[in-house]
């Protein structure tokens, strides 16, 4: 499977599979801060429920173990405007893991801690289901 990711097109392919799957209304389930993460396209919004709210765009690489995402804070608060957050995630199906570090913080979590971790920020999301028409 290493040797299929490392060819440009399945790469691509990933890449692209994954983040169609981020798409979307992530609502908090569990972990160390309550948040919800919006994902668009490229961008992300992050609403903490202490009302810090993160606005910026993201990179990810799902080839990775664990898949990695840097997101770049270009609105919130000052101390962490322009810094970039490395982050873990993982999908499984309708659920989000993402654990990251602060933003402007050089590590990146190498594996996921317990969600009551304090070294990193670990929560848990699950996807808010779109409403039908009747």
């Amino acid at each position: 499977m290493t040797a299929l990711l490392n060819n440009p097109g399945v790469r691509d392919a990933v890449t692209a599979r994954d983040a169609e799957r981020l798409q979307g209304v992530w609502n908090f389930v569990t972990g160390r801060r309550k948040v919800q993460l919006f994902i668009n396209g490229d961008h992300f919004t992050a609403k903490f429920n202490n009302v810090d709210v993160y606005v910026g765009m993201f990179q990810s690489d799902p080839a990775k173990k664990p898949k990695l995402m840097d997101m770049t804070v270009t609105e919130g608060p000052d101390r962490h405007k322009g810094r970039v957050a490395r982050c873990i995630y993982a999908l499984d199906g309708d659920h989000l893991v993402w654990c990251s570090d602060e933003p402007g913080a050089d590590a990146r979590p190498r594996a996921f801690p317990p969600t009551d971790s304090q070294e990193f920020l670990c929560d848990v999301f699950r996807r808010e289901k779109a409403l039908r028409a009747p």
